[in-house]
């Protein structure tokens, strides 16, 4: 099984690397080092504050599911197992949680089957507020959208009509073809159980959400955890020239979107999370190359704190625990 997830890791690293570069093939290196210079790092601090702001919150928040169980692991613990997951992700997609269960198993004598058990449950409610969160925003941002779309000149000539209306028949019978020899293959009544388990899982999951002791105080913080994330991005904006003109709704946009890129299992969403980003800024006017800038100047930022931060819980964990 470890044989298998490292091979795991090592492919999605791969494809992550690809799309790095396939997004960064041909900026001027040279372009990157001149805008180092020009940064305005006070801002890149704030975003850093930001970044361990949204760990400590998130790690309140995994105690109160913990003490649920009727387990008390010290809050400085807590905060350093996810600094651990942080760096742990960094290495191996979804290596983090088991990691941070690990360390609270190890120090605080937690069951380590119970805390997979609680981070099942936080992933539950992660999905669930970042599906509300990217509605609300999309919705809040829909006038700029709509904008946008209402600028771009697009004429449809009759027989461009006409070929789209064959591609679109096309893609169609496609799609059907494949379903009826999915269905010829029995690969539904397969996969029938594994979706009846995910929907239980989901039900029973928010059951458990819903008998955890100050509830509401669990719901403000996973909504506080993105609002730090947001603003990670958000004063960001600041530190870079060209995008310090850009507003808090953007920036808002931009979250919204490319948040998704982490819910592929590539190693801190490299590649992925740096295009989706980049295509982002195209749409309120910065040029695909201050875009590729700014993406790579905050991906990193935030991924050498949790590079720095981890690797500083790692050592400090048996110091504090030394009794």
């Amino acid at each position: 099984m470890k044989k298998r997830k490292l091979i795991q890791s090592g492919v999605f690293l791969v494809i992550g690397v690809t799309l790095f570069w396939y997004v960064y093939k041909d900026i001027d290196v040279s372009k990157i080092k001149s805008e180092l210079g020009n940064l305005t790092y006070g801002w890149i601090i704030l975003s850093l504050v930001f970044n361990l702001l949204s760990q400590l919150t998130r790690a309140l928040r995994w105690k109160k599911l913990i003490v649920s169980m009727d387990y008390h692991p010290g809050n400085l613990n807590l905060f350093l197992s996810v600094l651990v997951m942080a760096f742990t992700n960094l290495v191996i997609p979804r290596g983090g949680e088991i990691a941070r269960c690990g360390v609270i198993t190890k120090y605080d004598k937690v069951p380590f089957t119970k805390l997979v058990g609680t981070v099942f449950i936080e992933r539950i409610t992660d999905f669930a507020a970042l599906i509300f969160l990217f509605l609300v925003l999309i919705a809040w941002q829909f006038p700029v959208l709509k904008e946008l779309f209402q600028s771009a000149n697009i004429n449809i000539t009759y027989s461009n009509y006409h070929s789209k209306i064959i591609i679109y028949s096309l893609v169609i019978l496609f799609v059907f073809v494949f379903i009826f020899v999915l269905y010829k293959l029995n690969v539904f009544k397969k996969f029938r159980k594994r979706i009846h388990k995910i929907k239980t899982d989901f039900i029973e999951g928010f059951k458990t959400i819903a008998s955890i002791k100050g509830k509401g105080v669990y719901i403000f913080q996973t909504f506080l955890i993105y609002f730090f994330w947001l603003m990670m991005l958000y004063v960001m904006f600041f530190a870079y020239g060209p995008t310090e003109e850009l507003t808090l709704g953007n920036a808002a946009f931009a979250f919204a979107v490319s948040t998704f890129a982490f819910i592929l299992p590539i190693q801190a969403g490299i590649g992925a999370w740096h295009y989706v980003v980049i295509q982002c800024l195209l749409l309120f006017g910065i040029s695909s190359v201050d875009g590729m800038v700014f993406a790579l100047l905050s991906h990193t930022c935030t991924n050498l704190v949790y590079l720095l931060f981890g690797a500083i819980a790692l050592i400090i964990l048996p110091m504090v625990n030394k009794n």
